[in-house]
């Protein structure tokens, strides 16, 4: 089944796991990756560890005049926090037994870089965050996990990010 699956990870995964899953992508649009995220891929990969790909997008915003333009790019500092973000994901994981590296991807549409990722790598699945946000900024940024998920041809698993009432919605 193709699609975002229907209960977040920390609810039960065992029904949407992949009998067999090889390599997992852990994927982020250029949030900071959330330990539930962490925990929601481990989970998932289960006893069999698979070999983990972290992916984090660096946003392109645009074009100026319909032309690609040097200050819609990602900065050096920009570029530099999403490397930290992963290489912090990837030291997490590989403390946990798993096989993993991790890349940054300069895009204008994450959805399409996330799933090109996966494809090149070969995974099985890819598990994202998924943030409650107002429907208005919905309608005008689109909801990635979905666009992901139409675009993958695997299985996308969220991770719902409900703030956590005992740490008050803090990652």
């Amino acid at each position: 089944m193709t699609g975002v699956s229907p209960e977040a990870i920390g609810v039960d995964a065992r029904d949407e796991r992949p009998p067999s899953l090889a390599h997992l992508l852990v994927a982020s649009t250029g949030e900071p990756f959330d330990r539930r995220v962490i925990e929601g891929a481990v989970k998932l990969a289960g006893p069999h560890h698979p070999v983990m790909h972290v992916v984090s997008i660096a946003r392109i915003w645009g074009t100026a005049l319909g032309l690609q333009h040097p200050g819609l790019y990602p900065t050096k500092h920009e570029w530099g926090a999403q490397a930290d973000l992963v290489a912090d994901a990837v030291k997490d994981l590989k403390q946990r037994g798993f096989e993993a590296d991790g890349r940054v991807i300069g895009s204008r549409h994450p959805s399409k870089a996330i799933a090109r990722a996966a494809a090149d790598a070969g995974c099985d699945g890819i598990v994202m965050a998924s943030r409650r946000i107002p429907a208005w900024r919905r309608l005008l940024q689109g909801n990635d996990e979905r666009a992901v998920a139409r675009r993958a041809g695997i299985p996308v698993h969220v991770v719902d990010l409900e703030p956590d009432p005992v740490n008050r919605g803090q990652p």
